[in-house]
């Protein structure tokens, strides 16, 4: 999330990146923008140029890519809110950054989930594990499985496995241990 220091800070080009919902926690959505990014835009076509968007860019707000197209972007636009409350509403008692885009996540009701960007890759409820990797079989994930979930996943000629004590079984995604 990029914070405007000023009206039409122009530092906005440089720090605003894409963003998920799972760094939105604490933020409130109050407006989207459709942006031309190819820089061959006018004032006639839907999305604004980089002048009008920059006129609408207000000092202390957030600003983040939510979505992108080859030659425009939708840029949303944040205010702070209070994130204990936030993360009540949700049913989260309590949420950490381990990593740059692992999240822990402790809910109220006992769940606790590993978030890597927005996908749950480990869930431990009432006694089970379910492993994911939401279609994403890449080191990262199965290096963060393998920290967190007390199993082991391995790869051996493009699948995946779990070794779990002498056991071994394909890994598949939302597999409940």
């Amino acid at each position: 999330m990029y914070r405007a220091k000023c009206d039409k800070d122009e530092g906005i080009f440089k720090g605003v990146k894409k963003i998920s919902d799972a760094q939105l926690i604490g933020y409130k959505k109050v407006n989207e923008y459709f942006v031309d990014n190819s820089g061959f835009g006018s004032d006639s076509e839907p999305a604004l140029t980089a002048g009008s968007f920059l006129s609408k860019v207000k000092s202390g707000y957030f600003y983040g890519i939510t979505g992108a197209g080859q030659f425009q972007v939708y840029i949303g636009e944040y205010v702070k809110t209070n994130r204990k409350e936030a993360l009540k509403e949700q049913g989260i008692s309590k949420s950490k950054l381990l990593h740059k885009h692992l999240r822990y996540i402790e809910y109220i009701d006992g769940k606790i989930v590993y978030r890597l960007y927005d996908t749950d890759i480990i869930t431990i409820q009432n006694g089970k594990t379910i492993l994911n990797s939401g279609g994403y079989k890449t080191v990262t994930t199965k290096r963060y499985i393998n920290l967190y979930s007390g199993f082991y996943v391995y790869q051996n000629d493009y699948n995946w496995y779990i070794k779990n004590g002498e056991k071994t079984v394909d890994f598949v995604d939302g597999i409940e241990l």
